[in-house]
């Protein structure tokens, strides 16, 4: 007589078909990297924001070098000390530029390097210590003739890339839905635009010149693309596992207040507006311009660590394994 057969253990509910894996937030990135995100936008853009409008050379010096460039080293080298920090290892910061072809992280670790390097480079003719310039010899000018020139274009296309890449490295992987989106990046990129405009506007106001109306219109421009792009991502691809639950935390959830009522509406909205009402409004302009430098940076900080937080993982369904019938 055969022996009784007897089935395997059955799936964790025996009146499910499938198992369900829930959303999962990401805990890798967090306060630390939003602080370094916010610092290396504004010091990339203040650097190209302020040749844009040719102001470089006449807002102040310090120790003979542009006040403008002074401002845009010190945030990004903050921001690089607050990178190498986060890293838990910092004598192993090294290992970020190794990976130069995969990985957007070491293409921002040698964006940091290579403009800190020629704009380094760029500014040190005027460098005064004391009643000396000892690098005027070196057989270039700061203002970018000749070899300056070169170093110029260099340094400009690494601040693009520490404005850009923080996006571009939440951008790639398509294992967070809410970050795989090209918006992203965009919105890091004009945020950092918008930012350091404004930076480099109040710094106008504070040597006692006077804010044009073409200024104020490429920061209410900023601004607006800013609200633009995130209203757009919030509306795309709404319903996506994964970006649902992003949208869920931004809109409904934890990260309301900070995301819609101060990122988006008093930091990204108010200061476009504020900057449209600017330019035509000469007499109100250099105020309204300073009013919004502060909007402007704690919306965008909140904008990128509100991303992080919203960085969910979609869940996840697999069929559970059928019970074996087997012999005892």
């Amino acid at each position: 007589m055969s022996a009784p057969v007897t089935a395997a253990p059955l799936p964790q509910n025996v009146f499910m078909d499938r198992w369900v894996l829930g959303p999962k937030t990401q805990r890798v990135w967090g306060l630390n990297h939003a602080i370094w995100f916010t610092l290396m936008g504004i010091g990339g853009g203040v650097f190209l924001v302020g040749r844009a409008f040719d102001v470089t050379t006449e807002l102040g010096r310090v120790l003979g070098l542009p006040l403008v460039d002074v401002v845009s080293f010190v945030l990004i080298a903050i921001g690089g000390v607050v990178l190498i920090a986060d890293l838990g290892r910092p004598l192993q910061a090294w290992r970020a530029f190794r990976n130069v072809k995969a990985s957007w992280i070491s293409w921002g670790a040698w964006a940091d390097l290579v403009f800190l390097t020629f704009g380094g480079l760029l500014m040190l003719p005027d460098l005064e210590i004391g009643d000396s310039t000892p690098f005027s010899g070196l057989g270039w000018e700061s203002e970018a003739d000749g070899a300056g020139s070169v170093m110029l274009v260099l340094a400009s296309i690494a601040a693009v890339v520490v404005m850009l890449y923080a996006g571009a490295v939440l951008a790639r992987p398509r294992s967070i839905p809410y970050w795989h989106s090209v918006a992203v990046p965009f919105q890091f990129l004009a945020s950092s635009l918008a930012m350091a405009t404004a930076t480099v506007l109040v710094l106008v106001v504070l040597d006692g010149d006077d804010v044009t109306s073409g200024q104020a219109v490429t920061l209410a421009v900023l601004s607006a693309a800013l609200a633009v792009s995130m209203l757009l991502h919030l509306t795309t691809d709404k319903e996506a596992p994964g970006k649902k639950e992003s949208i869920d935390r931004l809109v409904r959830g934890s990260s309301r207040t900070t995301f819609l009522f101060v990122s988006l509406l008093a930091g990204t909205a108010l200061p476009a507006l504020l900057a449209l009402v600017a330019a035509a409004a000469g007499g109100a302009r250099n105020a309204l311009v300073v009013v919004a430098l502060p909007l402007l940076v704690v919306g965008g900080f909140l904008l990128r660590l509100d991303t992080l937080k919203a960085g969910i993982y979609p869940p996840v369904t697999m069929p559970s394994v059928p019970a074996r019938r087997t012999r005892g």
